[in-house]
């Protein structure tokens, strides 16, 4: 969804979720103008948003701007999540980031410049994207599945207890997407596992046994709260 289109962006989707029993996770972009949103360009079209979500009255995932890394610097991230964050807040709208978990491998301090202190106490959820690296055909040693317990450790290392989030996921493998599966499910405070379900360069559409390790997941109703596909941004 987009700001900058208006608040009723992609608001047709979120009603199709709630109607199906589905979360929705709604990562808002802001044309592209990030020093504007920073300004309060966006701030009263934001506003009409939040009251649109809220009058559904259902639990709604938000955020703004997901995966921010090479789009923009820490500081202008923060300071975006700080002037449209506090808008949607509240009641059934929960607001969060969606960072790039790839940082968590070995770019740690660049994560951190996305998330700093103060915001954990106006974000009710944390949350990344987390691919597999390499190809179909070879590969990376990089599992989607490692980074979801690894959130969950590095949160604890700044002191902060949130649910966790995975706006997006997928896998080159069966094996790979049931690891990311299973770690949605079993590590603790996990609200929304997304799989991305389209081609792209870290991304299959899901066929064959990938697929069935999908299913098998979201069949795994005693222990899943809620894990879908998530299918446009």
């Amino acid at each position: 969804a987009d700001l900058a289109n208006g608040a009723s962006s992609q608001m047709k989707m979120v009603e199709e979720a709630h109607a199906a029993g589905m979360l929705p996770v709604i990562s808002y972009k802001v044309g592209g103008d990030v020093a504007g949103a920073v300004n309060g360009r966006f701030n009263s079209v934001a506003e009409e948003a939040a009251a649109r979500l809220a009058s559904y009255g259902r639990p709604t995932a938000v955020t703004i701007w997901h995966e921010p890394y090479k789009d923009m610097s820490g500081a202008e991230f923060a300071a975006m999540h700080r002037q449209l964050m506090p808008i949607f807040k509240g009641g059934e709208v929960r607001v969060g980031p969606i960072l790039n978990g790839f940082l968590l491998d070995n770019q740690v301090s660049t994560f951190a410049s996305f998330c700093p202190d103060d915001l954990f106490e106006v974000w009710d959820y944390f949350g990344i994207d987390t691919y597999e690296g390499g190809t179909m055909e070879a590969p990376g040693a990089r599992k989607p599945g490692d980074r979801i317990p690894a959130l969950s450790s590095y949160l604890r290392s700044r002191g902060y207890d949130l649910p966790l989030g995975v706006g997006e996921y997928n896998g080159f493998s069966a094996e790979t997407i049931a690891a990311a599966g299973e770690a949605l499910l079993t590590t603790p405070n996990v609200w929304f596992g997304c799989m991305w379900n389209e081609n792209g360069e870290f991304a299959r559409e899901l066929s064959g046994e990938r697929l069935e390790a999908f299913r098998a997941t979201v069949a795994d109703t005693e222990r899943v709260v809620r894990v879908h596909v998530e299918r446009e941004r």
